[in-house]
């Protein structure tokens, strides 16, 4: 109920910043989007928060048979005590602490709450960190609400390391090559193999079929940079 209602405020936001975007009120709109790229990751923390709910209802047996936590628990145990606190909201979280706290100790309970094991999943731990949005990702999230409203906009600040960044590549190059130039030797290379024929004639090699469950891997467009929390929210931000 509540993670409808947030989603529900959320996609009214961002039309709103849809239309500072077309007025040209972009301080205005990063000012709001971060208020959205906050209520997404609270979002995405309660639906992984719920998937530990029903993994410990599927093995209450564990539960009931150890006084202590079992290692194929423990993960989800901690990371429900531990998130109680920072989604105070949520009353039900409050409820499933309280229960866990009753069956393992108040020692345990405490170690949780400050991961002392570091058993709390980290993913949740930033989701539910309470820090301003990293600069980069407000701009991506406004480039994608400019695309989803069909909005002739794209940020300038994106650009602009973009730019530096292909500048400083091409400088690297040129003085590689200089480096090259300079150093007076020449690479050797070898004579290209002769007589094709006749070394394929003495290679009989079966051809690879086209059902073939080898597949070449395709790096082409892979991004070095691309991390997993924000393409999982643009794609998110893609579907609603």
């Amino acid at each position: 109920m509540l993670q409808a209602k947030k989603t529900s405020l959320n996609q009214q936001q961002r039309r709103e910043i849809g239309t500072y975007l077309e007025k040209g009120k972009i301080e205005s709109a990063r000012v709001r989007i971060e208020h959205v790229i906050r209520d997404d990751m609270v979002i995405e923390a309660m639906e992984n928060l719920e998937l530990y709910c029903d993994l410990l209802l599927a093995r209450f047996g564990l539960l009931e048979a150890y006084k202590t936590c079992e290692t194929s628990i423990a993960e989800a145990v901690n990371t429900l005590i531990w998130a109680a606190p920072r989604l105070a909201e949520v009353k039900e979280l409050s409820l499933v602490r309280d229960q866990l706290a009753s069956k393992f100790g108040k020692e345990f309970m405490l170690n949780a709450m400050e991961d002392k094991d570091g058993l709390v999943n980290p993913r949740i731990i930033i989701k539910l960190q309470a820090s301003v949005p990293d600069s980069y990702l407000v701009e991506r999230y406004l480039e994608e609400i400019a695309k989803i409203y069909d909005i002739k906009w794209k940020s300038d600040l994106i650009e602009h390391v973009e730019e530096e960044k292909v500048l400083k590549e091409d400088i690297d190059d040129d003085d590689d090559d200089n480096n090259d130039r300079g150093s007076g030797g020449q690479k050797e290379t070898l004579p290209p193999l002769q007589n094709n024929d006749l070394l394929d004639s003495q290679l009989d090699l079966p051809e690879i079929p086209s059902n073939s469950p080898i597949k070449k891997i395709d790096t082409t467009n892979s991004d070095p940079n691309d991390f997993d929390a924000l393409a999982k929210r643009l794609d998110a931000l893609k579907r609603k």
